[in-house]
């Protein structure tokens, strides 16, 4: 891998954003979109896959299976980078544990979890930070509500785009899967690209059947996409998350801010969330000067309900599952 930020065309940046719409897509069907054949599309994502993308992920409305989502931030104490990283470990190895990231700003560490109900969140948290609970100062706890992703604009530099928001999140009527769907959904999440030639032989069963399954479960809008993760530091990309806390605000303004949001091209995920602040919307940006013009318009324009804003960065991820 070479140093410093990969050097891509407008081609490789518009094979990215076809693989972030739908990382299922064919290099005959990315082809067609791009302007270049399926051979210098293989090619080009294979280079890509070197450099910047660093996995196939697999989007899932968990509510749709009775899995309730939050999260815990933490500030830690007394603490030294062999202790953070014996934590970092443990949560690792706790299976209702599904993402950690380390950050930077008035937290050290996000961790998401999972639960069948808000009863068992008191006791899912005792559990998990039982171990090292004299080592965190603050913690804080918020319960995802609603889910946006967006796709990610920014990628094309200017040009023209469509289908702006592509997948909502929220609480909905329970689907039943079997095992045979769990099986498909844990195989497409280590890798959402994977053949259905492979998935089919991993579990033993055929082509015909994975393929209508996955179908199905998109139409019941249990699988919501498929997207890719990158390298931000080889794309030249930061990221920031931002908790935005309101004062009172009526649901009208609420509901301008959040279309303000969708409309901004850097903004590439959206969590409404219960807890001590009540939206976190999440920006990929080329400069820290350009996510500051963001927030300044951001406050500017919604000085009238936004009270305060906590500004993180993501310095690195340590696991994401979602089974």
């Amino acid at each position: 891998m070479t140093e410093g930020i990969a050097k891509l065309d407008l081609k490789d940046r518009r094979i990215l954003y076809e693989l972030d719409k739908n990382a299922r897509l064919s290099c005959t069907q990315i082809g067609k979109k791009v302007g270049l054949s399926t051979e210098v599309v293989n090619y080009r994502i294979k280079r890509l896959e070197e450099e910047i993308i660093t996995q196939y992920q697999l989007i899932v409305n968990l509510s749709k299976l009775g899995i309730l989502q939050f999260k815990m931030c933490l500030t830690l104490q007394h603490i030294n980078s062999e202790k953070l990283n014996k934590i970092i470990n443990e949560l690792k190895k706790n299976k209702a544990v599904k993402w950690i990231v380390s950050t930077k700003g008035n937290w050290d560490l996000i961790i998401s979890l999972e639960t069948d109900s808000i009863e068992n969140i008191e006791l899912l948290k005792n559990e998990v930070l039982g171990r090292f609970s004299n080592y965190v100062d603050k913690k804080s706890i918020s319960i995802l509500v609603e889910a946006s992703t967006y796709n990610r604009d920014y990628l094309l530099a200017g040009e023209k785009t469509t289908e702006r928001k592509r997948t909502i999140m929220k609480r909905d009527k329970e689907i039943k899967l079997d095992d045979l769907d769990f099986s498909i959904l844990r195989e497409l999440s280590k890798n959402a690209r994977e053949s259905l030639v492979n998935v089919a032989t991993k579990l033993k069963t055929s082509v015909r059947i994975v393929n209508y399954r996955i179908k199905q479960m998109i139409k019941d809008k249990v699988i919501l996409g498929f997207k890719i993760a990158i390298n931000y530091e080889k794309l030249g990309i930061k990221f920031y998350k931002a908790f935005v806390y309101l004062d009172s605000p009526k649901k009208e303004r609420v509901d301008e801010l959040v279309n303000y949001l969708e409309t901004n091209k850097n903004v590439i995920h959206h969590v409404k969330v219960l807890g001590n602040w009540d939206l976190e919307p999440e920006f990929e940006v080329y400069s820290e000067k350009e996510f500051d013009d963001i927030i300044l318009l951001l406050k500017d324009e919604f000085s009238d309900i936004i009270k305060n804003l906590d500004i993180i960065t993501i310095s690195k991820e340590h696991k994401f599952v979602y089974f």
